[in-house]
């Protein structure tokens, strides 16, 4: 065996139920790599159906239309690619069913030569949004069978290709602390292979660039991880990434939140250089070979120094390697440019998968539906980067009913998508009542022009009156009034700007977007059937804390974007008239501000994130408060009441969050009761714990406060 191989890593953006579909990207994956002379294509976990299945996994048909997915796959690549001059293998994530029920998350890896055999998965994700063991069954480890139908090797197997030794981790595998790969390290495998099926949150690629390396530099091995691309299900975003490390060093990075449908990350390694540290380790190895399957192909280039660096300098100008300006983001810069990317693929994907021609917004002039329209020109402004004028205008032409402008010879391609494009795709409605104001309507209308969106004002005050007298000729002796029916009339102006709009969405074929956000979602600080109304809740994954401070970012520093010019910011100046305001529905006659409704924004995401992410109860919270210097700023008694009141509101308002929108998984922690945080309708309202944190404030109210 040389010392050199070339290994790829491919993103797929693949469609449950697609299988047309998901096989075809699977073969241009594969001939893009097969033009990059690659000799190890890694693709995704489960890639062959999509991660999103659900339910679908365990169904007998679904498995065998997977299976005959495999077949066309393999045939396609054994017979059409016959001129191919090398060799190449391929690691390609999907279900497999056992003969007798079982169904287990595997890989099939297959070369010119034919299916070589299964790696199956041996620890199954069901945190968060995952739900993994429903649907299959985890592999022993060290265990070995062969299956009955495809008379090949499944389990926990290591490939031996001309003497090079491949392992594999799929996902999960890689997260837990008794990962697989220790055992692997002990088989002496050279390189280990990670398919992954892993969604979008915010630092969550950090994450994932810290267990590729130390699973190379700790395991002496080449280290390749290929991740799924788009909004799969809908909710879940994936976010490719793909990353190959080799001597304890991430080597290369494929290209983050692209919506290209395939996107090849490869690069020449040296296998030599990492069996140095498994030679010098201490630590003995094990030569059993009873779990190896073995392959008569060489997966090495064989070719002199010089010849393979020329060949690698040829190589590496087709790969889709991350942009230069994601390397120097850092904090907010980073988590925002992370966010406005992530929401711009989605909304990307739900318009193109759903053939319809575009948005359309309640602009109201406030920070949640301010953001929500900017994030559709960006999503566009990405796509348009992204996939060149051509791919991107057949794209749009699929969902706009009508032919859309073409862009003329020498035409900026910016000014063609404001100016031609966006007012199509786009339309802001502006919803007055007699509670609006002057500031707000001229927020929408700048925010609007500068997006290039299609803008329209009109008074609903008629119909929030009719609605009024419709109620009040019931209570005639008990009319409406804001001093004892303040919640009512506020709500009846949200509702009534919901009907309107809904109409738009329907006759142009577009898609409503919610504007509720994840601290509303979780005090119930949204009026059902009015800002919750929506086909796709695009920011209900985002703390109001972290829309304002986007909101703020995109005016001030801009979005990166790689353009033709070299990188550069979209900055979005007309976000001023937003940034200036405080927060507020402007549904009552006085002032009106969340923060004084609720509290202010920041202990709300705060004693959310303790309850959701470090899963603590009142008093620990309370406590958590104080430690990290909310104590300064607020009375512990101050503090107390904003705990209780955030508990109250949250256990009275889970059947709201059951009746949202879907929405984007964004941040770290979720309340989608469907997907995430599972919680009962009917509850307690943690009285005793709230008893216990006030006690603990009665008894402690001195020290607490110092």
């Amino acid at each position: 065996m040389a010392n050199y191989t070339r290994i790829g890593t491919a993103s797929l953006r693949q469609i449950p139920f697609d299988f047309k579909g998901n096989v075809e990207r699977v073969l241009i994956a594969i001939k893009k790599a097969q033009d990059a002379e690659v000799n190890l294509l890694l693709l995704p976990e489960l890639a062959l159906t999509g991660y999103g299945c659900e339910d679908n996994f365990t169904f007998q048909e679904f498995n065998q239309a997977s299976e005959v997915a495999l077949y066309k796959v393999i045939e396609r690549f054994t017979t059409i690619n016959h001129s191919f001059k090398h060799s190449m293998l391929v690691a390609l994530g999907m279900p497999l069913m056992y003969p007798g029920g079982q169904i287990f998350n595997a890989i099939a890896i297959f070369s010119q030569a034919g299916l070589h055999g299964f790696s199956c998965k041996q620890f199954l994700a069901r945190s968060g949004l995952h739900y993994e063991p429903r649907w299959f069954e985890r592999w022993e480890r060290g265990k070995v069978v062969l299956h009955p139908k495809f008379k090949v090797p499944m389990g926990d197997i290591v490939v031996d290709a001309d003497g090079l030794r491949i392992g594999f981790e799929t996902c999960e595998d890689s997260w837990i602390s008794n990962r697989p790969g220790r055992d692997l390290y002990q088989r002496n495998v050279d390189v280990i292979l990670n398919p992954s099926a892993s969604h979008f949150a915010v630092g969550k690629y950090t994450t994932r660039e810290q267990f590729v390396r130390e699973g190379s530099r700790a395991f002496g091995v080449v280290y390749a991880y290929a991740n799924l691309s788009g909004t799969e299900n809908g909710t879940s975003i994936y976010d490719a990434g793909c990353l190959i490390a080799s001597e304890g060093q991430i080597i290369s990075k494929g290209d983050r939140l692209n919506v290209k449908d395939v996107l090849l990350n490869h690069t020449l390694v040296n296998i030599s250089a990492n069996r140095v540290s498994r030679i010098v380790n201490s630590e003995s190895i094990k030569n059993d070979e009873t779990n190896s399957v073995t392959i008569a192909i060489n997966l090495s280039q064989q070719s002199e120094a010089l010849k393979i660096l020329k060949l690698h300098k040829q190589a590496q100008s087709a790969n889709d390697n991350l942009p230069n300006f994601w390397h120097g983001l850092h904090g907010d810069d980073l988590a925002f440019t992370e966010i406005s990317y992530a929401i711009s693929n989605g909304l990307w994907d739900w318009m193109i998968r759903t053939r319809t021609s575009g948005f359309v917004v309640s602009l109201s002039g406030g920070a949640d539906s301010g953001l929500v329209s900017t994030l559709v020109y960006l999503s566009q402004r990405l796509a348009l980067q992204q996939l060149g004028s051509k791919v991107y205008s057949s794209r749009i032409a699929q969902c706009l009913s009508s032919s859309i402008p073409q862009r003329h010879a020498g035409q900026d391609k910016l000014k063609w998508l404001k100016q031609d494009i966006m007012p199509l795709l786009l339309w802001c409605l502006y919803q007055s009542t007699e509670n609006s104001s002057q500031t707000t309507l001229n927020a929408a209308q700048q925010v609007s022009k500068e997006i290039g969106a299609r803008f329209d004002h009109w008074d609903i005050q008629p119909l929030v009156q009719k609605f009024t007298n419709l109620v009040n000729g019931l209570y005639s002796n008990n009319p409406l009034s804001w001093e004892k029916d303040d919640i009512t009339l506020q709500n009846i102006q949200a509702r009534a700007r919901s009907p309107g709009i809904w109409m738009i969405a329907n006759r142009e074929n577009k898609l409503l977007i919610a504007t509720s956000n994840l601290s509303e979602s979780a005090l119930g600080y949204a009026t059902m059937d009015g800002d919750t109304s929506g086909v796709i809740a695009a920011i209900s994954g985002i703390s109001k804390s972290t829309i304002r401070k986007m909101n703020l970012w995109l005016e001030k520093v801009g979005m990166p974007i790689q353009s033709d010019a070299g990188f550069q910011r979209v900055r979005l100046n007309e976000l001023k008239w937003i940034n200036l305001q405080q927060p507020t529905a402007e549904l009552r006659p006085d002032a009106q501000t969340d923060e004084e409704d609720l509290m202010p924004y920041e202990v709300c995401d705060f004693i959310m994130e303790c309850y959701l992410v470090k899963q603590m109860w009142p008093k620990s919270i309370l406590i958590e408060l104080l430690i990290t210097g909310y104590g300064k700023k607020y009375d512990v008694k101050q503090l107390g009441c904003f705990v209780e009141r955030w508990f109250k509101l949250f256990c009275r308002n889970p059947w709201k969050r059951y009746g949202t929108r879907a929405g984007f998984h964004i941040e770290q922690i979720s309340l989608d009761p469907k997907t995430f945080h599972r919680f009962p309708l009917l509850n307690s309202g943690f009285s005793e714990p709230l008893e216990q944190m006030w006690n603990y404030i009665k008894t402690n109210s001195t020290d607490a406060s110092d």
